[in-house]
């Protein structure tokens, strides 16, 4: 499934009533604005002053630049003031300031400059070709590696229609530019709402592609797992969905290497369906794990994760919506009531299919997310 051109563009599914017009609108303006700027400017004096930029933010925040010191050198084994934790830590600051450039001057960019930006290292297209023809769709799951957005432009211009799930991490004004930027090129972006987790799986049934990152615990109620040896939470929204839909998960790996951009994308599986909820879980996240280490540890010093991801004191979990986690049960039940019983294909709902599972003596508390 690839193409030189991308389908038509479409506008980020969000709920315009949460945000104040103008300053909406003030928001696109300049995201806008600097993207013409920044195109003007040449491509290596773009990523030299990218590397300058990120040098300064390290330097200017100790906060950011512990976080990720902690985070290295937890998956490295080493203490914080290694020189191995600390050019690991200079490279993760240019990496994100290169990416800040690339991002921003994403509408300018073609769909062929795209495609020829990013080379297939492990793996191949066939892998995410084939898991679409099951016809119950894909879930990309990907880590804070390397330009993941530029990499989510080259899957929109090679013909892959997605849906991404982002969360705001930064004010509001902010997320609008960026959000703005990241679907300039036709992607569907959704927060993690009710409404946009409906986006996800109506994507799903239609056969089409989910990206959803896995290596962060941004609501604090996750799933305890063991992370490079320590515990941790991860969401499992792109487990209990491929669980409850029976999309297929493809975990991808995207690094830079100088001016280009390489992605592996990694053996495929499915999640189990059964009656014991915790189980499938777990098999979920035992197939994903050593797949995110593997590409973490191959790729730590573009691991742009600027959050703790072990943090020193647990914070409480947030459980407020429609803030909170997509995978509380309540909202899960909401979601499931809200959907048609039958899908565009005519095959059964995921609610449909529910009952049909209570009825059988299936697991009872399985909600669709």
């Amino acid at each position: 499934m690839s193409s030189e051109s991308g389908p038509r563009k479409r506008t980020p599914l969000f709920k315009r009533e949460e945000r104040h017009e103008f300053r909406y609108q003030l928001s696109v303006f300049l995201a806008e604005l600097f993207s013409w700027i920044f195109w003007l400017i040449p491509k290596p004096i773009r990523y030299l002053l990218a590397d300058r930029a990120g040098d300064i933010f390290r330097r200017a925040t100790n906060t950011y630049r512990d976080n990720v010191e902690a985070n290295v050198a937890q998956v490295l084994g080493l203490t914080t003031e290694s020189a191995e934790v600390r050019a690991a830590v200079k490279s993760i600051f240019h990496t994100s300031s290169r990416n800040f450039t690339d991002l921003i001057t994403t509408p300018r960019q073609s769909s062929n400059s795209l495609v020829e930006s990013l080379k297939v290292r492990h793996g191949h297209w066939v892998i995410v070709d084939d898991a679409l023809a099951q016809g119950k769709g894909v879930i990309l799951v990907s880590g804070h590696l390397g330009s993941f957005d530029q990499v989510g432009q080259v899957f929109w211009a090679r013909g892959y229609k997605l849906t991404i799930v982002t969360g705001r991490t930064t004010s509001r004004f902010i997320f609008d530019g960026v959000t703005h930027l990241r679907g300039s090129r036709g992607a569907k972006l959704v927060e993690p709402t009710p409404s946009g987790i409906r986006q996800v799986i109506r994507a799903l049934r239609q056969g089409e592609v989910a990206v959803i990152v896995g290596d962060r615990d941004h609501f604090q109620n996750g799933r305890a797992v063991e992370l490079f040896g320590r515990t941790t939470t991860l969401p499992p929204g792109a487990i209990r969905i491929a669980r409850d839909t029976g999309a297929t998960i493809v975990p991808i790996a995207q690094r830079r290497t100088g001016r280009t951009h390489e992605l592996d994308i990694l053996e495929p599986f499915t999640v189990p369906r059964t009656a014991d909820l915790e189980a499938d879980m777990a098999a979920g996240f035992a197939n994903l794990l050593p797949r995110l280490e593997h590409a973490i540890r191959e790729s730590i010093n573009q691991w742009v994760m600027f959050q703790r991801v072990w943090p020193e004191t647990p914070a409480p979990a947030l459980r407020v919506f429609p803030v909170g986690s997509p995978l509380e049960s309540e909202l899960l039940e909401k979601v499931a009531q809200a959907l048609p019983e039958r899908s565009p294909n005519g095959r059964k709902s995921l609610v449909s299919r529910r009952k049909t599972d209570s009825e059988e003596g299936t697991d009872d508390d399985a909600h669709v997310p």
